[in-house]
């Protein structure tokens, strides 16, 4: 099924515990998300891993020192192989009416618990869409393995649902978001019951847990795809459910310059810039902010110091995201990069404020938007491109301070 050129440079850590599986005699395969981004060309950031081996056995061959079981609703396991941390499932079915009523108040729509194991085919045809349904064997000169037909489609560039999109929406909801996420990253096109669906159901989304779906969220602004997610979502109907005050703002006349402020940012994150919140959240927040603190406000108008401003900006940040909430700490560092932005603005106390620990995301944030609010150049700021020897998305680190030097107490 596979292409013969097909000569993907595959994880290490991921090709051995394929390997080591196999050679105890359980089908396992590389699936998922990572075959289809190799098949696009683009280097997976995870490589999950399927086999026919339970959860309890996977844990009890790798050993409890490198092999944890996690989760309820769906059991995998976490295994550490080579330093990095992989994600290995059981081959699952579609559970039948009796086995997915794990509640009481269950309604009999939403799937609440899905560990009932299958086969490889079964475990394809119970996936949300026909791309991320592949397997890939490393044994076998890296075969392709499609029940679906997701290699055509991910060639014709078409999100096709796994059975009725309606049905499948409903018994998990961030499905809708994950047909976003794929039209946003590859430039997808939905078929048509796939975009129908979405359109109806897109108030479902609110019946997801509130801790998945700001998962979800934050998955989003670790990408570098993030202006095209948001008005894919929003033109999907479903931003105004998830978050409702970037759909405000994508609805207003502000909508180009937040976009166009977006993909700056996902420019520079594509080159190398970091993935840090403490950049990616200010940005998506900053328009709402501004609005709050300055009622009639221009976008980069920015808001007037007073007294109160601190506690105004903090509230400011944690009502952005509603219905979600920023963790205390994320919300700070949010806050504290934002009331940069007036002291850079002015080109005032600039000194007292470099060696804040997020002077590095205020001026980075600074530089992605002045460009697109007629903001005036800061030359004073460090220059926001990463040097050859970061990794692409990291912020570099910081050099380690020497301990100081502990004195011998005094001879009495």
């Amino acid at each position: 099924m596979g292409k013969p050129e097909f000569n993907p440079r595959l994880d290490r850590g991921a090709v051995q515990i394929i390997s080591r599986l196999r050679e105890a005699g359980h089908e396992t395969y590389l699936v998922g998300g990572a075959v289809r981004d190799l098949l696009v060309g683009e280097n997976p950031k995870d490589f999950d891993i399927s086999t026919s081996a339970t959860p309890e056995q996977v844990s009890a061959f790798f050993g409890k020192r490198k092999a944890r079981i996690i989760g309820r609703r769906f059991k995998i396991v976490h295994v550490y192989e080579r330093g990095t941390l992989y994600e290995v499932a059981t081959f699952r079915r579609t559970p039948n009416e009796k086995e997915r009523s794990a509640r009481p108040s269950d309604d009999g729509e939403i799937v609440w618990r899905d560990n009932v194991w299958g086969s490889p085919e079964e475990d394809a045809n119970r996936r949300d869409f026909t791309v991320n349904a592949l397997f890939l064997d490393p044994t076998d000169k890296n075969k392709i393995i499609d029940y679906c037909g997701g290699v055509a489609d991910i060639e014709d560039k078409k999100v096709r649902s796994l059975g009725d999109p309606m049905i499948r929406f409903t018994e998990d909801p961030v499905r809708m978001l994950r047909a976003v996420k794929l039209k946003a990253q590859y430039g997808f096109e939905f078929e048509d019951d796939v975009e129908k669906a979405i359109r109806e159901l897109a108030l479902k989304i609110t019946l997801v847990s509130q801790r998945r779906l700001y998962e979800e969220i934050l998955k989003i602004t670790y990408k570098p795809y993030m202006a095209k997610t948001m008005e894919a979502c929003h033109e999907a109907g479903l931003l105004e459910h998830i978050i409702p005050n970037i759909s405000d703002i994508l609805s207003s006349e502000d909508k180009d310059t937040y976009l166009n402020i977006l993909n700056e940012r996902d420019v520079l994150i594509t080159q190398g810039g970091t993935l840090s919140r403490a950049y990616s959240l200010p940005i998506l927040a900053y328009r709402y902010v501004e609005k709050c603190l300055n009622p009639g406000s221009k976008f980069g108008d920015h808001w007037e110091h007073r007294e109160g401003i601190d506690r105004e900006l903090r509230q400011a940040v944690n009502d952005f995201m509603k219905p979600h909430n920023m963790t205390r700490i994320i919300a700070a560092r949010v806050k504290d990069v934002m009331m940069m932005q007036g002291r850079i603005l002015a080109n005032k106390n600039i000194n007292k404020i470099r060696r804040h620990p997020e002077f590095f995301y205020a001026s980075l944030l600074y530089r992605t938007m002045a460009p697109h609010l007629g903001w005036p150049e800061a030359d004073f700021l460090p220059e926001p491109r990463l040097s050859s020897h970061h990794k692409a998305g990291q912020r570099p680190k910081a050099k380690k301070r020497r301990s100081p030097r502990k004195r011998k107490p005094r001879e009495q």
